[in-house]
């Protein structure tokens, strides 16, 4: 439940039915994890059921992780919490936008594309709020939008995601910069 899965097998027939708006049905899945039998289960009526567009592989094998993220356009990421979180990181170095829930180190990592006027110049994926599969749905359309039919804005999200720069060092001077902001500002009582 934590990773998100059953957001994501929610949805399944939704992206892969075709309505006619040019983004539902334009699309194939690629999953890998291992999980609760049910879960697993699921991912298995889906490949069956959308033979050749849902694929799935059930265990972990990280240089295949890498494959996957490289060859991919979006990574659906849509964990209740994450404190950290490697694999929305990695995508973003491969150019593989990241769909993710907006919590903890996903938020973090991930730069939201909430007002394509203002953000597109920083944007490096989609965030959504609310860990319920109609929120994770809105954002998984306007990525989807954006894929199939602004492929300039896509590609300058893509630059800003390979940009994203997550060296420690980096990290840890803006870390510090913070403290030295909060212990410069005087103390309030309330």
């Amino acid at each position: 439940y934590q990773k998100g899965v059953h957001l994501i097998t929610e949805i399944i027939p939704w992206l892969m039915t075709d309505t006619g708006n040019g983004v539902n049905g334009r699309v194939q899945i690629l999953l890998m994890g291992k999980g609760d039998s049910n879960s697993e289960d699921q991912l298995r009526i889906a490949e069956g059921c959308y033979r050749g567009r849902v694929c799935s592989f059930v265990g972990f094998k990280a240089e295949l992780e890498h494959k996957m993220m490289a060859a991919c356009d979006l990574l659906l990421m849509p964990s209740q919490y994450e404190p950290c979180g490697l694999p929305q990181m990695y995508a973003q170095q491969y150019a593989t936008l990241p769909v993710v829930h907006e919590t903890g180190g996903l938020k973090d990592s991930v730069r939201g594309l909430f007002d394509e006027a203002h953000s597109a110049k920083s944007a490096t994926g989609f965030l959504f709020s609310g860990f319920n599969s109609n929120k994770f749905m809105e954002r998984l359309y306007q990525a989807l939008d954006i894929f199939h039919n602004k492929k300039a804005l896509f590609k300058q999200l893509q630059e800003n995601a390979i940009k994203s720069d997550y060296y420690w060092p980096q990290a840890m001077d803006e870390y510090e910069r913070q403290i030295d902001l909060t212990l410069e500002e005087p103390p309030t009582c309330g």
